[in-house]
C-alpha cells in the first residue's frame, strides 16, 4: 500500500515516484511562451509532433532506471508512472512528476499547468493516484478549466509575465516545502497570482505561502534558484537571488550558500533549461544528496557542509527539462525529526 506523507525537502526519503522518459516530445507551445522561457538557440525545436532525439530519450530512461534502482537499494519504495503515447496527445512526457503534482502532508494536489501540451500528463500518474486514494491520501484535482489558455485569458498585472490572470495557473515546481504548513514559491511565466490564490484555497488557511522574487526574466520553476539541503541550510542561485530577499520569510535566519557556477555542458544540449539545472538536487536524508556526476565543484561544496554527494550521470534527463528534483515526486518522508519544526512564516503576494 502506498503511503503519502511528506512536507519538506530534506527528511529521510521513504517512498517516491521516479519519472519515465518514454515517448518524450518537445512541447508545442505558443511562441510567446517558448521565447519567454526557453534557450534562444533551441526555439526551432518546439514544434508540433517533434520528438526529442531517440538516443537522448533512451539514455535518459536508463539514467532514470538507475536512479530508481539506487533509491531502492537505499531502502526507498519506488513507483513509476505508466507509459503514455505522447505523440498522439500533443503532449510532452512523464519524466518530471514534480512539475504536475504537489505533495503536502497526505494531500496530493494537481497543478493547473499553463502549458497546453501538458494537459493530458495526469494520464501517466492516474493508476498511482487511484492507489493514493485507496490508501487514505487526499486527492485534490485542479478543478480548473484547462481548455482556457492563460496566455490569452487576460493580461498580466505587471506585464512581466507572459501569462495573464484570466484563469489560475501554477506549476508545482515553483514551490518548495519547509514544513507541514509552509511553502516558499514564486510568480513566473507559468504561475500567476490567480494560481497562488487557487493553491491557497486547495491547501486551506492553515498553510502559508511566502513568495520570493528572484531576478530572473525567464522564471519557470524555483528549484534551480533555491535548494533546501536540510532545515536551516540552503543553496541559492547567486545570479538570481539576493539572500536579503528572504528577510521576513520562513527562511530568515537560515544559512544561505551560493551555488558554484555550473560546469559547461555542450552534449547533450540543454534544450529546456539553463546550466543552473545543476542546482536541481534530490536530498535523500539530512546528509545524502543526488548530484549530476560531472558537477564536481558542487559536490566539493556539499562535502564542506557535511553532506555526502551521490553523483550519478543525469545529463540526458537534464536535456529533457529537469534534473533529480523534477524527475522525482517524494510521497513519504520520515517526519519524526521534523514534527517540532516551526511552521511560522509570513504570507505575501
Amino acid at each position: 500500500m502506498i503511503v503519502v506523507d511528506a512536507c519538506d525537502e530534506w527528511s529521510p526519503l521513504r517512498e517516491v515516484v521516479v519519472g519515465t522518459a518514454y515517448g518524450a516530445m518537445f512541447p508545442a507551445e505558443d511562441p510567446r511562451m517558448i521565447e519567454a522561457t526557453m534557450p534562444r538557440e533551441h526555439w526551432a525545436e518546439f514544434r508540433p509532433g517533434h520528438s526529442f532525439p531517440s538516443w537522448i530519450v533512451e539514455a535518459a530512461e536508463q539514467e532514470l532506471q538507475a536512479l530508481a534502482e539506487t533509491l531502492e537499494s537505499l531502502g526507498s519504495v519506488v513507483h513509476r508512472p505508466r507509459r503514455v503515447p505522447w505523440s498522439g496527445l500533443g503532449g510532452y512526457c512523464a519524466a518530471m512528476p514534480r512539475d504536475l503534482l504537489l505533495v503536502m502532508g497526505n494531500r496530493v494536489v494537481e497543478a493547473p499547468m499553463a502549458w497546453r501540451s501538458r494537459r493530458h500528463e495526469l494520464l501517466a500518474y492516474w493508476p498511482l493516484l487511484q492507489q493514493f486514494r485507496q490508501s487514505g491520501a487526499h486527492w485534490l484535482p485542479s478543478a480548473v478549466d484547462l481548455s482556457v489558455d492563460p496566455l490569452t485569458s487576460g493580461p498580466s498585472r505587471s506585464g512581466q509575465w507572459v501569462i495573464g490572470e484570466g484563469r489560475p495557473a501554477w506549476d508545482a515546481a515553483d514551490f518548495l516545502r519547509l514544513g507541514p504548513r509552509t511553502l516558499v514559491g514564486q510568480l513566473s511565466h507559468v504561475t500567476n497570482r490567480s494560481g497562488i490564490a487557487h493553491l491557497r484555497t486547495q491547501l486551506g488557511p492553515d498553510t502559508r505561502v511566502h513568495l520570493v522574487q528572484p531576478h530572473d526574466p525567464h522564471a519557470m520553476h524555483l528549484d534551480a534558484t533555491l535548494c533546501p539541503l536540510r532545515e536551516g541550510l540552503a543553496l541559492y542561485n547567486p545570479e538570481r537571488l539576493d539572500p536579503a530577499q528572504l528577510a521576513g520569510s520562513p527562511m530568515e535566519g537560515w544559512e544561505l550558500v551560493p551555488a558554484p557556477l555550473p560546469e559547461p555542458c555542450d552534449s547533450p544540449p540543454l534544450y529546456m533549461t539553463s546550466p543552473w539545472v545543476s542546482m536541481n538536487l534530490l536530498v535523500v536524508d539530512h546528509q545524502h544528496v543526488f548530484t549530476e556526476a560531472r558537477d564536481e565543484k558542487l559536490q566539493e561544496l556539499l562535502v564542506s557542509y557535511g553532506m555526502t554527494p551521490m553523483p550519478m550521470p543525469f545529463r540526458n534527463v537534464q536535456a529533457l527539462g529537469g534534473s533529480f528534483h523534477c524527475a522525482t515526486l517524494d510521497l513519504r518522508r520520515d517526519r519524526r525529526r521534523t514534527e517540532a519544526s516551526s511552521s511560522a512564516g509570513s504570507t505575501s503576494g
